[in-house]
């Protein structure tokens, strides 16, 4: 099947699942967020301690990672970081624990506390984002500056580009990509602000628009290299012409927190 028409019939048919999964009530959506977050577990799981058998490693990265997610499911960013400073210190008492010689290797724990800082943690945004006034246009408004970004560049890249942005990491990603990622998400910012969020001043959106579209890419650009560190081209199969779980949510994932900051910080 042409690479195109798979991409774009997956996002036809996935299309009302998203709009469902916005405009759920907000404790419906953030337990769909947790069954998204734990899908990209089982890949970041394979990944990073092998696709067979057991590691404690797995359950430890699981058991964190859900009471992350938990944590932001009660709306509360003071509850969030406080179980994520509770997550970070039994990683390193677990650590210690499992140390029985001289040979003290950090490799397990880094990659621990990767598996619930990564997605888990920067995801559980999108459950504050939802908590937000006006928390509906808010997640919409992520996601269009995300996908909007996400189509530019890859046409625009695919079409007209010449110059390689980091071909250590990503081979196939250019300069010129990377400017129509910029321009998409500018543009989907300014659109979905004059027609679906008006209440939301002009120069902002066009700021978190472009910052969100620099985001998003590097967002992009980590997971590659977390791909091409365990050698894979995919971080999973589970969507048809997108890859893995976390391969449609690494640019999200970097954009969520950026909005929800600038939102409190600048904003409000």
């Amino acid at each position: 099947m042409n690479l195109h028409f798979q991409r774009w019939l997956t996002g036809l048919i996935s299309a009302p699942l998203i709009i469902f999964i916005i405009y759920s009530p907000a404790k419906l959506f953030a337990f769909l967020i947790f069954i998204i977050i734990q899908l990209a577990l089982w890949e970041y799981n394979r990944l990073s301690f092998g696709a067979q058998g057991y590691a404690p490693e797995k359950a430890e990265v699981t058991i964190l990672a859900s009471a992350i997610v938990l944590s932001a499911y009660g709306g509360d960013f003071l509850l969030m970081t406080s179980v994520l400073t509770f997550s970070l210190l039994t990683s390193f008492l677990i650590f210690l624990l499992r140390v029985k010689d001289k040979n003290v290797d950090l490799r397990g724990m880094e990659k621990v506390v990767l598996g619930f800082l990564y997605l888990p943690f920067l995801m559980s945004f999108f459950i504050l984002l939802r908590n937000l006034s006006n928390g509906v246009q808010w997640v919409l408004f992520t996601m269009v500056i995300a996908f909007c970004g996400d189509s530019f560049g890859f046409y625009t890249g695919r079409y007209l580009g010449r110059r390689k942005l980091h071909v250590g990491i990503s081979p196939g990603k250019t300069v010129e990509g990377t400017i129509g990622l910029i321009s998409g998400s500018l543009l989907g910012a300014f659109f979905f602000q004059r027609f679906f969020f008006p209440e939301l001043p002009l120069g902002h959106a066009l700021i978190m628009g472009a910052f969100g579209g620099i985001m998003g890419q590097l967002g992009d650009l980590f997971e590659s290299a977390m791909k091409r560190a365990a050698g894979v081209k995919d971080a999973g199969f589970l969507v048809p012409g997108h890859g893995g779980m976390m391969d449609r949510l690494d640019s999200l994932s970097f954009i969520a927190p950026f909005i929800f900051y600038y939102q409190q910080l600048v904003i409000r």
